[in-house]
């Protein structure tokens, strides 16, 4: 596969694909920047929580067509940036070496969750913080194409 001058692949991960990775992978969808591929994982998928598509949908975004996924569903040869929620691209053998390698520091909503869920609030709050990074990522990528 031939790859353009200005291409940039992106994976999002995270331990379970549920929620920070989900919300990072909806939000560069929307932002929608040019010849970029976005891509979501996590080491050990589960279902996104309901909640979550509940607050995407309050920020204008769905996620009604994503998916939780492993990284088996993700071309990792071509990845040029995984950004990491938590701790889970160390935990992963599988990340190319030349991969670039972000931590984002979201914490985790369901860390403590309250009846099995995450509060709305922390969603809110952890939907926040990614959106600002997710602008700060693609901000400066298109600085450094123009």
């Amino acid at each position: 596969m031939r790859r353009k001058i200005f291409e940039r692949n992106i994976l999002f991960l995270c331990e379970d694909n549920a929620c920070r990775s989900q919300m990072a992978e909806a939000m560069a969808k929307y932002l929608n920047p040019p010849n970029t591929r976005v891509y979501s994982a996590g080491l050990k998928p589960s279902a996104i929580p309901p909640e979550v598509y509940d607050v995407m949908a309050e920020f204008g975004v769905a996620l009604s067509k994503q998916t939780s996924k492993g990284l088996d569903a993700v071309p990792l040869d071509v990845i040029d940036l995984v950004v990491s929620f938590g701790d889970a691209a160390t935990k992963c053998d599988r990340v190319p070496p030349k991969t670039k390698v972000e931590y984002w520091s979201v914490p985790d909503p369901y860390a403590q969750p309250e009846n099995g869920s995450a509060p709305l609030a922390s969603l809110r709050l952890c939907r926040d913080a990614i959106d600002k990074y997710v602008a700060a990522l693609f901000l400066d990528h298109w600085r450094n194409v123009a």
